[in-house]
C-alpha cells in the first residue's frame, strides 16, 4: 500500500495544481496516467477513447481547479472522473452502445488477462491459477470492485464514489464476491494459510504493482 509520505506528496502536488501550477498538473498526469489507462482499457477496450477521455479529465480539472473541492485521495477522484467521462464520450461517439436502456454497470466490459497478475514464489502456481480463473468467473461489476480494492488499494467509500453507489452496497458486493471465490477454490490449496484471510492476502499479493515513478523528488 502507499506510504504515508507518498500520500502527503500526492496531496501536496494536487494542492499546487489547484493553486495554478501547470508543472504540478503535468506531474499528476504523468504519475497517474498508467493507472488511469489500465483502468479505462478494462472498461472499454478502445485505446483512442480511453486516451482522449484521460485528456478530457485533466483538461477539466485544470479549468475547474479554483472551484474543485478537497480530494482526500486524488487518485480516487481521477478514477471516478474517468469512469464518468468514458461513458459520456462513448455515447457521444456511438462507439459501443445501441441500447440506451442499459445502465452503466450493464455496459461494463471488465476482464482480466494473466499478464495482469504477478507470480508470487510464496504462492503455489495452482492456487494462483485457480484464483485467477475464479476472478474471471465473477460478474464484470464484481471484477471491477476487486480491481479497485486490491490493485488500486481504494477504500470502500472511495470505491462507492467511483461506482456511484453507497458504501454499504460496496461492502455487500465485496462479501458476495469473496464468498464466490471461496466456493470455487479448493481449500486444500491454501496449505495451512487461514482460509478466510488467505483469499484477501493473496489478492493483495497477486495484484501487487511493479515499481512506479516518483511523483516528487
Amino acid at each position: 500500500m502507499r506510504s504515508e509520505r507518498e500520500n502527503i506528496s500526492v496531496q501536496l502536488v494536487w494542492d499546487q495544481m489547484k493553486s495554478g501550477d501547470e508543472q504540478a498538473l503535468s506531474k499528476l498526469f504523468v504519475y497517474f496516467y498508467s493507472d488511469l489507462y489500465q483502468y479505462g482499457i478494462k472498461i472499454f477496450n478502445l485505446p483512442d477513447l480511453v486516451k482522449d477521455s484521460i485528456q478530457d479529465v485533466f483538461s477539466r480539472i485544470w479549468e475547474k481547479r479554483v472551484t474543485l473541492g478537497d480530494a482526500r485521495n486524488p487518485k480516487a477522484y481521477l478514477i471516478a472522473s474517468l469512469r464518468r467521462k468514458l461513458f459520456q464520450n462513448s455515447e457521444l461517439q456511438h462507439t459501443r452502445f445501441t441500447d440506451e436502456l442499459l445502465s452503466d454497470d450493464e455496459k461494463l466490459n471488465f476482464s482480466f488477462e494473466l499478464s495482469d497478475f504477478m507470480e508470487r514464489e510464496e504462492l503455489s502456481k495452482q492456487l494462483q491459477q485457480s484464483l485467477i480463473q475464479s476472478i474471471n468467473a465473477l460478474t464484470a461489476r464484481q471484477r471491477e470492485l476487486i480491481f479497485l480494492r486490491f490493485y488500486h488499494r481504494l477504500k470502500y467509500l472511495e470505491i462507492a464514489q467511483v461506482m456511484n453507489v453507497n458504501e454499504q452496497t460496496v461492502r455487500n458486493l465485496m462479501q458476495r464476491s469473496l464468498a464466490k471465490l471461496r466456493d470455487k477454490i479448493d481449500p486444500e490449496l491454501w496449505e495451512g494459510v487461514d482460509y478466510a484471510d488467505g483469499i484477501i492476502l493473496t489478492l493483495f499479493l497477486i495484484f501487487q504493482k511493479k515499481d512506479q515513478i516518483t511523483l516528487v523528488h
